[in-house]
């Protein structure tokens, strides 16, 4: 005799992440990703250079054109959006920082983080999860309105 199947349950787990964000954190957090999804990867380095917390980066350049090679790789070798491992992509990102000594606002690295984290869960329940896609629409008009 089997025991009778237990319903499916939902369990959300907090893992304690909380980043509260300057409006100009918010701003450049924004652009930061806005960037990402226009596939312009140097200025992603631009902008991580321009708001670290430390930058001991000793070859700008190189800097620049590696961010631009990893974020032009990441998203030219996918056939759509929902492709793109948003938690490999910044984790490769993090790779970078490191080699180039460049340190970023400990709130930015949360919420940095905190998108790992929740990726993860999202495409466990949802394989087809499109993080940019979703996300491109509100970053483009928030770019507009920069403007």
């Amino acid at each position: 005799m089997r025991p009778a199947a237990a319903p499916l349950r939902l369990v959300l787990l907090d893992a304690g992440i909380v980043a509260r964000l300057s409006e100009g954190d918010l701003r450049n957090f924004r652009a930061v990703f806005t960037a990402v999804v226009l596939r312009e990867g140097e200025r992603v380095a631009e902008l991580i250079l321009n708001h670290a917390r430390a930058n001991e980066c000793q070859d700008v350049p190189r800097f620049k054109r590696e961010m631009a090679e990893l974020v032009n790789e990441t998203l030219s070798n996918t056939l759509t959006l929902g492709k793109v491992q948003v938690a490999d992509l910044l984790s490769r990102v993090f790779g970078l920082l490191i080699t180039h000594k460049v340190k970023l606002e400990s709130n930015f690295a949360s919420i940095v983080f905190a998108i790992m984290v929740l990726e993860g869960l999202g495409r466990s329940l949802d394989p087809n999860l499109d993080i940019l896609k979703i996300a491109k629409p509100m970053l483009l008009k928030n770019c507009a309105s920069l403007l």
